[in-house]
C-alpha cells in the first residue's frame, strides 16, 4: 500500500497545485527591481536614482547640476556612492523632512533618523537611516533624496507605505492553544502587510502542528478580507493526530531488525518515552539512510522502498521498509599505489580488510587510521578529510573498482605521500582558564621531532580523556620548507562542580552525597572576590585536583577531603593527600575509620611510576550485637586501635585516559609495612594488580567493542591481622554474583566473615556499544578464591552479563547492573543474582 503524501506545498514560492504565487512572485522580485538601476548604472548607464513603486513623469528639461535634486543610492556600497551627494557632503543641513506617510507619523520616522538639521550632511549617515526606516516593516519602498539650496541642501525621506495588519486571528485550532500558534508566528498587528511574511506564518503553523504529529494540517489566509478589513485570519483545519504504532522490516536477512532500526529515525510511539511522529520526508530520508548503510557493508545492489499503512480513521499508521539486499561484494584484491616509502607488505600486515573478506566501509576507515600509523614515525603528515588535501601533506583514499560480473570487488588505497616535516613549535589556543603547561605536558612531542600524526592522534585523546575540555583539535600550521607548526586547539568545559546526589547500590545501600569538586584545580590562584569562586575565575588551571564530600547512607557514611597535584613545582613529582571518615554498618558490628594518607611520586618515563604511601588511622569497632555468638577474630577487634603503614609501590600505566578505558596496560605492585609508624599492629601487606584492554573492533563513528583481562592478588604474612585488614571478595566491583563480602573465611558459632590474608581474583570482560558509547552491555566471568592460607583449592568462578550508562564528562557509570549467576561456589558464600550501583547528581 503506497503512502499518501502530505498535503502541504514543498516551497513557499508555489501552491499546492504547483503555479507560482502571484504575491509571493511580486515579492520575490521586488530586490532585483530595486537593484537594476544600480546594475544598470555600474554598466555605464547613467547615475542612479532608487526606484519606487509610484509611477513618476520625467521633467521636461534637467535642471543644472548645482540645483538637482539627487537621489542616495541606499542599497548600494558605500564606496559606490558618488556624484552629486558626494558633492554636497558637508554642506549644513537645513531641513529634514518626511513625505508620503499619512497612516505612521512623521516623529516614529524620524525616531529611527540620526541625521539632524543643523549639522554638516553624510551620505552614509543617511544610507544608515534609510535601513532603519525600511526595517520598521511598515512601508513598501524609501527613498533618500537630497536638494541643493543657495548654503546648504534639505534632505528628504520619501515614504511608499504599505498596507497594515489590523488584526491577527486564528480559527479552527482547537489541539494547540493560540498563544502558542502566537509565540509561532513572526507577526504582529500593525506589520505591513507582507505576503512573503505571511506565507512564512502559514509554514510556521504547519510545523508547530507536524511537530505534534498532525501531519494532514492545512493553513490557509482569505486574502480578500484581508484587503478589506486589515485582519489577517489564519484558517487551521488540523486533520487526524496520525502515530506510528509500528516499524518493521522485510526482507533483512544480513542485519537484525534492531540494527537496522538504529538507521532510521522514524520511530514508534511510546507513551511519555517517545512521540511517535511521522513526517513524510523523514520516511523518505530513512529510505536513504538504509540504502547507505546497506552499501557500507558491501550490498552494492541492495534496493530499499517503503510501505505505509493507515488505520481506517487515519489516527494510526505503520511503517514498512523493504530490502532487497541483493548480493555482498567480497574483497577480490588489496592494494596500494603510490606508496614508496613504506612498502605494501609493511601496509598489509596490520589491516583488518583483506582479500576474501567482506566490504565494511567502517573497517576500511579503521584500515587508513593504521596506514597512518605505519607512515607516522617517518614525518608525513596526515590531515583527516574534510580538512582540504594539502600537496605536501600525506592523503589516503580508498577507491573500489567493480568487475564485470557482481559479487567482487578490487580495494586499491591511493596513496599521495607527500614529504616528511619535521616539528616546529607547539601552539596552544582558546585557553582562557587551563595553563598552557598543563596542555604541553600531556603532548609528548617537542621541536625539532619528526612529525608524528599517530602520537599526536594519542595526545589529543590524553588531553580530552582529562576532562577538562570540550573539544580538542591538532593541526599543523606554517609556510616554512620543511618546518610545520603544531596548534593545539581546545574548547573549555566547566571543570568545577557542586553536586547534590543520591544513590543506591547492593554493596552499600541507600546513600546521599554532597560534595565539591574542581577537576583543574590551582591551589596558588587565590580568589579576589566571590565572584572569581562562582565564574571559575579562582582556583583553577594547573591540573591540579581537589574534591570535598560528605556521603550519608544506610550502611555506610563517608566525607573525605583530596587534593592531588600531579607535577609539583612543574616537575615529574606528584603529591596527595587524603583525609577520610569513613563509617560502615556490618550486620552484627560497626566499624569507623578516621586517617590520613600521604602519596608522593616519580615519574620513570611516560609510563612507570613510583610511589611511597603513609597513613595513619584510627579504626574502632563498636556495637558488637550477640557477643556469646560472634567470633572470637570480631571480639579481639573491639575498642579503638591505631594503625600506620609505610610503604613503596611500583605502577606500570599505558592505558588511555577517559571514564572508558580501551587499550593499554595497568600493573601495580605495592609492598606496605603496617605498623612502621607505631600503632597496635605489626604485619607486611603486599599486593599485585593487573589489567589489559584490548579494542577488538572499532566502527565508523569510533564505538568500541572491549576486552578487558583483570587480576589481582594480596597477601598477609600474619594470620593474626584484625578483621578490619583482612580481605574480603563479593558484590560489585569484585566477584559478581556473591554478596558483598560473601566470599571469606568464616568462624564463630554464627559462621562470621572474619577476612582473609591470601587472595585472588580474575576477570574477563566484553564491553560492547549498544546505544552510541552512553549505553553499553558486558558479558563477564570473574573468578577468585579468598583463605587464610595461601591456596587455589577453592576457586569460585561465576558469569553474567550487565549494562552500564556513561556520559563523556563522568568518571564512572551513574548506573551499572550486571547480573551474575555463580557456577562454582562453596556452602558458605552467601549468593546474589544482581549486583548494581545508581546515582543521581543534582
Amino acid at each position: 500500500m503506497a503512502g499518501r503524501p502530505l498535503d502541504r506545498p514543498r516551497s513557499c514560492l508555489f501552491n499546492n497545485g504547483g503555479q507560482l504565487k502571484p504575491d509571493i512572485f511580486r515579492e520575490a522580485i521586488r530586490p532585483i527591481a530595486l537593484l537594476a538601476p544600480f546594475a544598470m548604472a555600474l554598466a555605464g548607464g547613467g547615475p542612479v536614482v532608487a526606484q519606487t513603486t509610484t509611477p513618476t513623469t520625467a521633467p521636461a528639461q534637467t535642471p543644472p547640476a548645482a540645483t538637482q535634486p539627487t537621489t542616495i543610492p541606499t542599497t548600494r556600497p558605500r564606496a559606490d556612492i558618488s556624484g552629486v551627494s558626494l558633492q554636497l557632503k558637508g554642506r549644513r543641513i537645513e531641513s529634514l523632512r518626511v513625505q508620503g506617510n499619512s497612516q505612521v507619523a512623521a516623529s516614529v520616522i524620524l525616531n529611527q533618523v540620526r541625521t539632524r538639521e543643523g549639522e554638516p550632511f553624510d551620505p552614509t549617515t543617511v544610507e544608515e537611516d534609510y535601513k532603519r526606516i525600511y526595517a520598521l516593516k511598515r512601508f513598501a519602498n524609501v527613498e533618500a533624496k537630497v536638494e541643493p539650496t543657495d548654503t546648504g541642501v534639505v534632505v528628504a525621506f520619501v515614504v511608499l507605505e504599505e498596507r497594515t495588519v489590523r488584526q491577527i486571528a486564528y480559527k479552527g485550532n482547537t489541539h494547540i492553544d493560540t498563544l502558542d500558534l502566537q509565540s509561532a508566528v513572526d507577526l504582529k498587528a500593525g506589520d505591513a502587510v507582507d505576503p512573503f511574511r505571511i506565507s512564512l506564518g502559514r509554514q510556521a503553523i504547519e510545523r508547530l502542528y507536524h511537530e505534534k504529529n498532525y501531519p494532514y494540517v492545512h493553513v490557509t489566509v482569505d486574502e480578500s478580507h484581508l484587503a478589506q478589513t486589515g485582519e489577517l485570519t489564519f484558517n487551521i483545519v488540523e486533520g487526524a493526530k496520525v502515530r506510528i504504532r509500528r516499524v518493521t522490516f522485510e526482507g533483512n536477512v544480513s542485519f537484525s531488525n534492531l540494527r537496522l532500526r538504529g538507521q532510521v529515525k522514524s520511530d514508534y510511539y511510546i507513551w511519555i518515552l517517545r512521540a511517535g511522529e511521522y513526517d513524510f520526508e523523514t520516511v523518505e530520508d530513512d529510505v536513504a539512510s538504509l540504502r547507505k548503510f546497506y552499501e557500507s557493508k558491501g550490498f552494492f545492489d541492495v534496493k530499499v522502498g517503503r510501505k505505509l499503512a493507515f488505520s481506517a480513521d487515519q489516527s494510526e499508521m505503520q511503517i514498512t521498509f523493504i530490502v532487497d539486499e541483493g548480493k555482498r561484494y567480497t574483497i577480490e584484491k588489496v592494494a596500494f599505489n603510490g606508496n614508496e616509502h613504506v612498502s605494501a607488505e609493511r601496509l598489509l600486515a596490520n589491516l583488518k580488510l583483506v582479500k576474501g573478506g567482506n566490504y565494511d566501509q567502517e573497517i576500511v576507515q579503521r584500515d587508513i587510521r593504521q596506514i597512518v600509523k605505519e607512515y607516522s614515525p617517518y614525518g608525513y603528515v596526515y590531515q583527516a578529510p574534510p580538512a582540504t588535501p594539502n600537496p605536501d601533506y600525506l592523503d589516503i583514499r580508498p577507491k573500489t573498482i567493480f568487475h564485470k560480473e557482481p559479487g567482487t570487488v578490487e580495494l586499491i588505497y591511493e596513496i599521495h605521500e607527500g614529504r616528511p616535516f619535521h616539528m616546529g613549535r607547539i601552539l596552544v589556543k582558546g585557553n582562557s582558564k587551563t595553563q598552557a603547561k598543563v596542555i604541553l605536558r600531556e603532548m609528548r612531542v617537542g621541536p625539532g621531532q619528526l612529525y608524528n600524526s599517530a602520537e599526536l592522534t594519542d595526545a589529543v585523546d590524553r588531553l580530552r580523556g582529562t576532562g577538562y575540555f570540550n573539544n580538542v583539535s591538532v593541526s599543523p600550521v606554517g609556510q616554512e620548507p620543511d618546518l610545520r607548526d603544531v596548534l593545539v586547539e581546545v574548547t573549555e568545559g566547566k571543570t568545577a562542580s557542586f553536586n547534590i546526589g543520591a544513590g543506591v547500590s547492593s554493596n552499600g545501600g541507600v546513600g546521599g552525597e554532597i560534595s565539591y569538586e574542581q577537576r583543574n584545580f590551582d591551589i596558588g590562584n587565590w580568589p579576589t572576590t566571590w565572584t572569581d569562586v562562582f565564574s571559575e575565575r579562582a582556583w583553577v588551571g594547573a591540573g591540579q585536583t581537589f574534591r570535598a564530600s560528605v556521603a550519608p547512607g544506610t550502611q555506610g557514611t563517608t566525607a573525605a577531603i583530596r587534593f592531588y597535584d600531579p607535577w609539583i613545582f612543574d616537575q615529574p613529582y606528584s603529591f596527595a593527600n587524603d583525609i577520610y571518615l569513613r563509617q560502615r554498618i556490618y550486620s552484627n558490628w560497626n566499624e569507623t575509620r578516621t586517617g590520613d594518607r600521604v602519596t608522593l611520586g616519580k615519574r620513570l618515563g611516560y609510563n612507570w611510576t613510583m610511589f611511597l604511601t603513609a597513613r595513619g588511622e584510627d579504626v574502632r569497632v563498636y556495637n558488637v550485637q550477640d557477643k556469646p555468638l560472634r567470633a572470637p577474630e570480631v571480639l579481639e577487634a573491639q575498642g579503638h586501635t591505631t594503625v600506620t603503614g609505610l610503604g613503596p609501590a611500583l605502577r606500570y600505566d599505558t592505558t588511555n585516559r577517559g571514564p572508558l578505558q580501551y587499550k593499554g596496560v595497568l600493573g601495580e605492585l605495592s609492598y606496605e609495612r603496617v605498623g612502621a609508624l607505631g600503632g597496635q599492629v605489626d604485619f607486611n601487606k603486599l599486593s599485585l594488580n593487573f589489567d589489559q584492554f584490548y579494542t577488538v573492533y572499532e566502527d565508523l563513528f569510533d564505538r568500541k567493542t572491549i576486552l578487558s583481562l583483570k587480576m589481582g592478588g594480596g597477601y598477609i604474612d600474619d594470620s593474626g591481622a584484625p578483621i578490619f585488614e583482612s580481605y574480603y571478595l563479593g558484590g560489585f566491583g569484585s566477584v559478581r554474583g556473591f554478596e558483598f563480602r560473601g566470599i571469606s573465611p568464616r568462624s564463630g558459632p554464627d559462621d562470621d566473615p572474619i577476612g582473609g590474608t591470601f587472595f585472588v581474583t580474575t576477570t574477563a570482560e566484553l564491553s560492547y556499544p549498544i546505544y552510541t558509547d552512553i549505553l553499553r552491555g558486558v558479558l563477564f566471568v570473574d573468578g577468585g578464591t579468598n583463605d587464610r592460607e595461601v591456596s587455589l583449592s577453592d576457586y569460585r568462578i561465576a558469569v553474567g552479563f550487565g549494562f552500564r550508562v556513561v556520559f563523556p564528562f563522568a568518571q564512572q557509570a551513574p548506573l551499572a547492573i550486571d547480573f551474575g549467576i555463580p557456577i562454582v561456589k562453596n556452602d558458605q558464600d552467601r549468593t546474589q543474582l544482581i549486583s548494581f550501583s545508581f546515582g543521581v547528581v543534582y
